[in-house]
């Protein structure tokens, strides 16, 4: 790289050095985990990961799974992780409050430990298997003396590598990172994690220097001149397909198959070393009952099909006959899931209002198969493509709770706008507005947010309650003409009435 561009960017490290920000003390709290996996993969290897931490550890700190938007994570895919009691995180919400350059996977890491909703962090990558409850490492005795653990990678990043000089630090050789767990306490390294973040924003040109993101964190705490503690035992590999990272004692804690991922479809490939694979297929065996391995997102749907879909999956089978067919038994799950029955040709499935009619829309892979209506003795209708008539008739007529679909509706919003990060609470002036909309058409929000603030801590749990109480405020006789005086155009239209008189 040319040294005009090469002291460009030590120019901005030194103004990004001079402009960091101090810690926001009330933005964070409590102890939890972090993952980044969006996609099919990372997402079939964090449910792996988070089923082995609540059912085989028993692990009980809260969990955060960051993606990137809806293409990356499906409302299915997150009710799987919310049925393990993780909190799924849009990155995209978080970025429209706090912005940063952030496009990738690996420099996602650095953004999401910054803005994670913890004080306390362990960030593990997706595709890790902890041998025992992670829980236990806040308390070692170096975490608590440095407030930071990492952990060492084979190699090293040596004396000559440029990256000493671009950074403005005194060369040396010293093992290279590895970024698969990472521990922190963030108040304590808040200027150091500004320092990482920036390095992966401009990941073009320090990662020609480094691997990916993982030696950013250890810049970002040697810029900032940081204390740390650096685990004294190096990983042992099983060939390309694992690192076996060790504890202070140097008895294996995790085991990292980041050339071995879990594979939704595909064969595993066989770890000779490696502990816990059957509570992990076991895991993958529950996951594939349960979801399809598509991030299926369907379009947007009216209130009225939303409640059509409630009602479908609360009656959950049914027998699907198509002309000259014995009846197949299908499950409708939650969020457009189809479960047992599963077909090429049934995949996934959602309700559309078109006119006054609800359409049961079935999907293969990539398109509508099959839109049914409602008649006397079920759904019927043909092939989206053309072909004869098929049928879905229900097996049961178990109702659901009324108000359950405005409960996901109002879930899906709160995480529109960051929800269950902090970040969410800055936009509480666009939910409120959201909500109230929805609340003047359908019953029921304000009994969802008492619900979800069940669930929160103090701080939500505040904000969500003063939401919910104005939300069954009774209206009174003037809040129609209040809020007429603070509409954006109000002064430059007359309403007809008044045009009369």
């Amino acid at each position: 790289m040319m040294t005009a561009a090469r002291e460009d960017y030590k120019r901005l490290l030194r103004q990004r050095l001079g402009g960091l920000q101090p810690y926001p003390s009330d933005h964070f709290s409590g102890t939890g985990i972090l993952i980044c996996a969006g996609g099919p993969s990372f997402f079939t290897n964090a449910y792996v990961l988070v089923h082995l931490l609540r059912l085989t550890h028993g692990c009980t700190l809260p969990i955060e799974v960051w993606h990137f938007g809806r293409g990356e994570m499906s409302g299915r895919m997150k009710l799987l992780l919310h049925d393990l009691g993780a909190d799924t995180v849009d990155a995209e919400a978080a970025l429209a409050v706090h912005p940063a350059r952030i496009e990738n996977g690996w420099q996602l890491k650095a953004y999401a430990l910054m803005w994670c909703r913890f004080e306390h962090v362990l960030m593990l990558d997706a595709d890790q298997v902890p041998l025992r409850d992670p829980a236990e490492l806040f308390e070692w005795d170096d975490y608590r003396q440095t407030g930071a653990v990492l952990w060492p990678d084979s190699g090293d990043v040596l004396e000559t590598n440029p990256i000493w000089d671009a950074c403005e630090l005194k060369s040396r050789t010293c093992p290279a990172i590895e970024s698969g767990q990472i521990l922190i306490h963030k108040a304590r390294h808040w200027r150091g994690l500004q320092m990482a973040l920036h390095l992966n924003e401009h990941s073009a040109y320090y990662y020609q220097l480094l691997y990916g993101d993982k030696d950013t964190f250890l810049l970002g705490l040697l810029i900032t001149d940081s204390a740390y503690a650096l685990v004294p035992h190096r990983p042992f590999s099983d060939g390309p397909f694992c690192l076996f990272q060790r504890n202070m004692a140097g008895e294996v804690l995790f085991q990292h198959r980041n050339g071995a991922k879990w594979r939704y479809a595909d064969p595993q490939v066989k770890l000779p070393k490696a502990e816990l694979e059957e509570e992990c297929l076991a895991a993958l065996t529950t996951l594939r009952a349960q979801w399809n391995g598509l991030v299926f997102t369907p379009p947007l749907r009216s209130l009225r099909a939303r409640e059509a879909e409630t009602g479908l999956a609360a009656v959950r089978f049914f027998h699907l006959r198509g002309p000259g067919e014995e009846p197949a038994r299908l499950e409708l799950l939650p969020e457009s899931e189809i479960g047992e029955g599963r077909a090429a040709a049934r995949m996934n499935w959602h309700c559309e209002e078109t006119g006054s009619a609800i359409e049961l829309v079935i999907s293969d892979a990539f398109c509508p198969a099959w839109r049914l209506r409602r008649g006397t003795n079920g759904w019927g209708g043909r092939a989206a493509k053309g072909g004869g008539e098929v049928y879905l008739t229900e097996e049961s007529a178990s109702l659901a709770p009324a108000t359950e679909h405005v409960r996901s509706l109002t879930e899906e919003i709160l995480s529109a706008a960051g929800f269950p990060n902090p970040v969410w609470m800055r936009r509480r002036a666009e939910i409120s507005a959201a909500l109230g909309l929805i609340a003047a058409l359908e019953p029921g929000i304000a009994d969802a947010l008492a619900v979800i603030s069940g669930r929160c801590g103090p701080a939500e749990k505040q904000v969500l309650d003063a939401m919910a109480s104005e939300l069954r405020r009774e209206p009174r006789n003037d809040d129609f003409s209040a809020d007429r005086a603070n509409w954006p155009m109000a002064g430059r239209y007359t309403a007809a009435a008044d045009l009369d008189n």
